[in-house]
């Protein structure tokens, strides 16, 4: 047993838990009601409730009646006053880890949210293409303008754009992937005797930028 007036050491882990010193408390509270559920309006002894991991549950709806015995062991008048005295430092030593713990949860919730704009604002700038590389990537959608590999007559006015599905982008080689905004160019119709069948190609949203610019350059107004 601890010192009087002296918490015995905590659950850190479970501070919402009876401490030893708490438990040794109760056995003075043996033959009368140590807590009460508010949900199902009825009062009742240790000995009635049920014991879970670090818990103590009402036995008709489950609802955690832990605070409520020791609101009683803080007001017993029946245990003697060094006992309830230690009671009282347990209590408020464990009311302090709880708001402790919380605390640590919202900051760690804070960084959380912190981190993860971190990460999407690093995924951002790396997609985006250096200076030199948007260079490279203009020339090479002009390269494939003019050789037919990338479309620039009969463009609809609106095209369709939807999350990438893992094609390879028309421009720069590179795999669409699912996180990305993919955009779906006609390149050419191929005429049966039903209906013609549209064939597309898959660019990537900056890609189909420069594809627009530079396929206006190509095709008069």
């Amino acid at each position: 047993m601890a010192p009087v007036g002296t918490p015995s050491h905590l659950d850190c882990r479970a501070p919402r838990a009876l401490s030893g010193d708490e438990r040794y408390a109760l056995a003075y509270c043996a033959e009368h009601a140590v807590a009460d559920c508010v949900r199902c309006r009825r009062s009742y002894r240790e000995a009635d409730l049920v014991t879970g991991y670090l818990r103590h549950l009402c036995p008709s709806c489950r609802q955690d009646l832990t605070e409520s015995i020791r609101a009683h062991l803080d007001a017993c008048t029946i245990m003697p006053e060094d006992v309830r005295r230690r009671a009282r430092a347990v209590r408020a030593a464990a009311e302090k880890l709880v708001k402790q713990s919380n605390e640590l949860a919202d900051h760690a919730d804070v960084l959380m949210r912190e981190a993860e704009a971190t990460i999407a604002a690093l995924r951002d700038t790396r997609r985006r293409p250096a200076t030199n590389d948007l260079d490279a990537l203009r020339l090479a959608i002009k390269l494939r303008l003019a050789d037919g590999r990338l479309p620039h007559q009969d463009i609809p006015p609106t095209i369709s754009g939807g999350p990438g599905d893992g094609s390879r982008c028309a421009a720069c080689d590179e795999t669409v992937r699912p996180g990305d905004l993919m955009m779906r160019v006609p390149s050419r119709a191929r005429w049966s005797s039903a209906a013609p069948e549209v064939e597309t190609v898959a660019l990537h949203a900056d890609c189909f930028q420069l594809w627009n610019q530079e396929r206006r350059r190509l095709t008069p107004s």
